[in-house]
């Protein structure tokens, strides 16, 4: 299995991983405003990790070829064909994941339902016509 599977130590070196939760609002979305609340749970859920981390980091880069400059939480912003895909990233502790992403979750559901110009999107199959959207029908030259 070492030399056929992909293996991952832990344990070893650095005792935290980046850890990245996927949330995709829909384009109508204040995806700005999603962006500041998912930023705002992530580091209340990860900024008491910085300090720790970065005492950790120090040690760990002068026997490791590891160098993180940023350490704190961020949020990055994409597209997706379904909507605005905004990926929280922060560090943790490999056995405190899931119980993280959960309680992350739990905020996130909690603070997007309180913001009526928020919807989380899925995949969509949407169709138009040109009348009804007020389009001209034909060439560009009409």
């Amino acid at each position: 299995m070492i030399f056929t599977e992909p293996v991952a130590n832990y344990d070893k070196g650095f005792k935290y991983i980046w850890n990245e939760v996927p949330v995709v609002v829909t384009f109508e979305s204040n995806w700005t405003k999603a962006k500041e609340i998912l930023t705002a749970i992530a580091f209340k859920h990860a900024e008491h990790l910085t300090a720790d981390a970065e005492r950790d980091l120090l040690a760990a880069s002068q026997q490791f070829l590891i160098n993180y400059r940023k350490l704190t939480p961020i949020v990055y912003t994409s597209t997706t064909s379904y909507g605005i895909l905004l990926t929280i990233r922060y560090l943790i502790e490999p056995r405190r994941r899931r119980g993280t992403v959960s309680a992350i979750w739990d905020d996130i559901l909690t603070e997007f339902g309180k913001a009526k110009d928020i919807d989380l999107a899925y995949h969509t199959v949407r169709s138009f016509s040109n009348p009804i959207e007020g389009k001209i029908i034909g060439t560009p030259d009409g």
